[in-house]
């Protein structure tokens, strides 16, 4: 009865798992929607002000630069506060997603717990780069405020200065160069404008593309945060798996994750505090819960380690997980240690060079 009841438990917690993961993905569908429609908004605002800011022929003077820029940074400021507001929801949301699953097999105020405490890392936890959630997102706006007022500010003070430029050549009668013509144009308001939409939402390192690859990263984090925290208080639970999404873009260092064998618990198992998830930002691999009763004898003695398992995959594969064929080659000459895997090549080289490796032969 016992080993019946406790099979039923798992069929719960695999179907409330698969449920979450799609109530997660539904809650990053609606984020990005809610950015894409802020961001635009802002940018028509933004917009309208500057062709309120233009004369008679459309050329955003001088004397309204000032004003105009203020009123650019007031707009900015506010997108900050709201995308803050809106990522601590989404959040706390999809750390529920994730600590819920296990609502059946433990005592809810330990999910509970898992759930506030997911929120809690997330908000704390400090990246590579040494900066918070809080920290990430102010950069962020500084990026904003910073790419769009030195747009406007370039704009207006070369346009005008080609202006003034254009009027000597006029008086003397001489036509005006072509290049003084062109720079005259920059600061017509619809050329600001098109300026202005590239460096807030279309360029690739713009605003809108870093606010959604951060709140996608957290969004994704709270819940196998959550995930993770309740999963080991079920004492049957012996791990959680890696696993890649259907939607993997190309093969990298999270394949590794999801495939080598490193603690005796199968491919792509980790136990407690061991996972690699997330390997990067903006990931769209996820994990899933292993039971102690599914761990195999084959799974127990093909136990491996990062070096023998990257060593006997292909040279692709190699590559496609290191990055560089010269780490390819350092790999096979036993320079790398599992701490190098996840090492660029620019700054794996000089650290190579000073142990004496010469790197110009790998």
């Amino acid at each position: 009865m016992a080993d019946n009841q406790r099979t039923q438990i798992k069929a719960t917690i695999r179907r409330a798992m698969k449920t979450a993961q799609s109530a997660t993905n539904e809650l990053d569908a609606q984020a990005m929607k809610e950015l894409t429609v802020l961001y635009r908004s802002a940018l028509v605002e933004i917009q309208q002000l500057v062709t309120n800011s233009a004369d008679e022929i459309g050329t955003v003077r001088l004397s309204q630069l000032q004003v105009l820029t203020r009123q650019i940074e007031d707009i900015l400021m506010q997108i900050s506060q709201t995308q803050s507001h809106m990522i601590e929801g989404y959040i706390v949301e999809a750390a529920k997603n994730g600590g819920n699953t296990f609502s059946t097999s433990i005592p809810v105020e330990r999910v509970s717990q898992s759930i506030d405490s997911a929120v809690l890392a997330v908000r704390t936890m400090k990246q590579k780069d040494g900066l918070q959630l809080s920290d990430r997102l102010w950069r962020v706006h500084q990026n904003a405020k910073e790419q769009l007022i030195q747009v406007v500010e370039r704009a207006v003070i070369l346009g005008n200065s080609a202006t003034d430029a254009a009027q000597e050549f006029q008086q003397r009668a001489e036509a005006v160069p072509l290049n003084i013509t062109q720079q005259m144009n920059m600061a017509s308001g619809s050329a600001i404008n098109k300026k202005l939409k590239d460096a807030l939402i279309d360029d690739q390192g713009a605003p809108y593309h870093q606010i959604k690859r951060v709140m996608r990263t957290e969004i994704n984090r709270a819940h196998g945060v959550a995930f993770q925290n309740s999963a080991f208080e079920d004492e049957f639970v012996v791990g959680t798996k890696f696993k890649l999404s259907p939607n993997h873009p190309k093969r990298d260092i999270c394949d590794m994750h999801a495939k080598a064998n490193l603690y005796g618990l199968g491919k792509g198992v980790y136990p407690r505090g061991k996972s690699p998830w997330p390997a990067h930002p903006n990931t769209l691999s996820y994990e899933q819960v292993v039971f102690v009763d599914e761990v195999s004898n084959e799974d127990r003695t093909g136990q491996t380690n990062h070096l023998d398992w990257l060593k006997s995959q292909s040279k692709e594969l190699q590559k496609a997980i290191l990055g560089h064929d010269k780490k390819v080659s350092a790999l096979h000459h036993g320079h790398l240690n599992k701490r190098m895997i996840a090492t660029p090549w620019k700054h794996l080289e000089p650290a190579l060079k000073r142990k004496g490796v010469d790197t110009s032969s790998l």
